[in-house]
């Protein structure tokens, strides 16, 4: 399968399948609220190869794959989307220089800082619902001297730009956002 035969009607199917929809919003994390809830952890790896490669083709169109040596992939997701990603990448560019790296607070430590100071990087994960642990992430890696060029996800449902592209194999049902009080 070419990066090109993946087409947007494949992906809609896929989601069709995980999708959940709610009369009454359904709690998301600690902050949101939806009628939609996306199962992404019931999506196959086949499934997972589809929205890896559409998303690989969509994010070429946007920044140059040879110039990123460093996949960020953050940790709290449910699927194998990165490491999939990173072998079609491998693949795709013909390269051995990427490197794929779960993102935490250790990752700065134990040396690992060295190698990562001045990488050209993409935060991956798999929903991107507000952007606040993506934003998160960003700026703290950006502040350790890693540039990130874009960020990738299966779902994104923040419906705003961010920082960099933003390029996701769907995009999701807007959230409302919860604020408790007292």
């Amino acid at each position: 399968m070419s990066l090109a035969d993946i087409d947007y009607n494949k992906i809609r199917e896929i989601f069709d399948r995980v999708t959940e929809y709610h009369e009454i919003p359904v709690p998301i994390g600690g902050r949101c609220e939806s009628h939609y809830y996306y199962r992404v952890e019931d999506l196959s790896e086949d499934d997972l190869k589809v929205c890896a490669s559409y998303v690989l083709y969509r994010l070429e169109k946007n920044i140059a794959l040879d110039d990123i040596n460093l996949l960020l992939k953050l940790g709290g997701g449910v699927t194998l989307f990165g490491e999939i990603l990173y072998a079609l990448w491998c693949e795709h560019v013909g390269s051995d220089d990427l490197k794929l790296e779960i993102y935490s607070e250790y990752l700065f430590e134990n040396g690992k800082l060295g190698f990562l100071r001045g990488a050209n990087s993409v935060l991956v994960t798999d929903v991107i619902t507000t952007a606040r642990s993506t934003l998160e992430a960003h700026s703290k890696a950006t502040m350790k001297g890693i540039k990130i060029v874009a960020w990738v996800s299966l779902v994104d449902r923040t419906f705003g730009p961010g920082p960099v592209p933003v390029i996701s194999a769907f995009t999701g049902a807007p959230v409302n956002l919860v604020t408790r009080i007292g």
